[in-house]
């Protein structure tokens, strides 16, 4: 199991220059992935893309790579065409030789003004194979740093989601043993008060009927099953906290459930211990939900 929120960066060099990946991911519904390359080919960045969508399932994915050329690289290298700069000199050569026409002696600027030039400056040549495999190596560097920060943070909070849910369970058996006690006083009050109004007013009723209403209704107030399905949904939650690596979703769907379960409990009592055991229970609750939201 892995939090959504990590960081690595990784370095990959050669005689050509050095590349450095940086990833920092946080949480988010879905993966999202974004690369800043620093005007590099295309190919690099989509390398990166493709890299981090087969490692993560979630999150907010910021990559960014810059590439620092070598001082080989950097220097721009100088030819001269000799082929071209002798057929030029032969051929001012031939013009000292024709009679009447008068010559002055050559000059550099004069052959760099030629039109076509036999001096070339030529710019760094960057091979793009080799820029995607140090792109390789410096994002699986990485990749694997934010996998470990990831991992390591989602232990850390599965171990306090665990006992937040262990917490829970100690309330909801509080719950259980309180259930039949909020039913029989729900069922008490309601007797007691209704036969009070019939000996005041003298209206005669069938105590026997009213008291079979009375029993009926205080069996809807009887929260035993939700608190029973509340402790399935915790047992299933805490399995697959334990059991699985990509958690987030299936834990806030249970989420969802089990609030549902402690809400409908809170409807069915009047009884102000039960009440204040379901606001706890909803606290923590709360609390789980926040570090849910940072699961993968």
């Amino acid at each position: 199991m892995r939090s959504m929120t990590g960081y690595g960066n990784g370095t990959a060099s050669n005689d050509m220059g050095m590349i450095e990946v940086s990833i920092k991911t946080v949480n988010s519904r879905f993966l999202e992935i974004t690369v800043h390359d620093s005007k590099l080919p295309v190919s690099v960045s989509q390398e990166i893309y493709t890299m981090i969508k087969e490692s993560l399932e979630r999150g907010k994915v910021i990559a960014k790579i810059t590439f620092t050329p070598s001082t080989a690289l950097k220097q721009k290298q100088i030819t001269v065409d000799t082929d071209l700069l002798n057929s030029y000199m032969d051929a001012f050569s031939k013009l000292k030789d024709i009679k009447g026409l008068k010559t002055k002696k050559i000059r550099i600027q004069d052959l760099l003004d030629l039109p076509v030039s036999w001096l070339h400056v030529d710019e760094p040549k960057i091979e793009e194979s080799e820029l995607i495999l140090l792109t390789k190596e410096a994002t699986k560097v990485a990749l694997d740093q934010v996998m470990d920060m990831r991992e390591q943070e989602g232990q850390n909070l599965a171990q306090d989601i665990l006992r937040r849910i262990d917490w829970i369970e100690k309330q909801r058996i509080f719950l259980v043993e309180n259930a039949e006690q909020s039913s029989y006083a729900y069922e008490k009050r309601f007797r007691d008060r209704l036969l009070d109004l019939i000996a005041e007013t003298g209206l005669l009723l069938d105590k026997g009927r009213i008291l079979t209403e009375i029993a009926a209704h205080a069996e809807k107030t009887d929260f035993t099953e939700e608190v029973i399905r509340l402790g399935s949904h915790l047992e299933q939650f805490k399995q697959i906290l334990l059991q699985e690596k990509v958690v987030g979703k299936k834990l806030n769907f249970l989420l969802q459930e089990i609030n549902r379960e402690v809400n409908t409990t809170a409807s069915k009592s009047d009884l102000i211990e039960v009440l204040n055991c379901v606001i706890m229970i909803k606290t923590e609750l709360e609390k789980i939900r926040e570090q849910v939201q940072n699961l993968e």
